[in-house]
């Protein structure tokens, strides 16, 4: 009995510690685009969306749902009112992301080491491989130029389809939230 409590207690911490990678990788992502967004406009008033699903946590900066694995980031001004900002903001996302991989890249493949009491070296090299390959994934996926097609932002454009569209010169759409979506619709 004590081994099967064991390893229910190691599966629930292992599935935490995912969840809150998760979590951060997309909150990163997303607080980049904040920093694009701030350094180019200097408007300071902005709302990130983590995940989808159950609400978890919602404060005015920031909306934590259970599913983390999309999110979505709103300036609160309309404050984009050129190429270069627009542009400053989309890329904030992706360079972000980007450090992430470039750090873990460091973290799994120098020569840096980790020991602990708690977790095993094997454990360690999987939650850096874990975080690794999702940073990986969030930079090619916000940079492929597509409409995304998964989550709350299902077919909303990508990072990298809104800067090519804004080299380009188009417009950029409205990109609003499910909820705003069904305010409109019941009015």
């Amino acid at each position: 009995m004590p081994k099967i409590v064991a390893f229910m207690i190691e599966m629930a911490v292992t599935v935490l510690a995912l969840w809150v990678l998760s979590f951060l990788s997309t909150f990163l992502h997303e607080l980049g685009h904040a920093f694009g967004y701030m350094l180019s406009t200097g408007g300071r008033h902005w709302h990130i969306r983590v995940g989808s699903g159950k609400k978890l946590l919602e404060t005015k900066p920031l909306t934590v749902k259970l599913l983390v694995f999309d999110g979505c980031f709103h300036p609160a001004e309309n404050r984009i009112d050129s190429k270069g900002m627009l542009i400053s903001t989309l890329s904030g996302g992706p360079v972000v992301s980007l450090v992430l991989v470039a750090a873990l890249l460091l973290l799994r493949f120098g020569s840096i080491s980790f020991s602990s009491e708690i977790l095993s070296s094997d454990s360690i090299d999987f939650f850096i491989n874990y975080a690794l390959f999702l940073n990986l994934f969030i930079l090619v996926l916000s940079m492929i130029p597509v409409h995304y097609f998964h989550g709350e932002i299902k077919g909303m454009e990508t990072d990298g389809l809104q800067i090519l569209n804004a080299i380009k010169g188009r417009e950029m759409p409205k990109q609003s939230s499910k909820s705003e979506k069904s305010e409109a619709n019941n009015e």
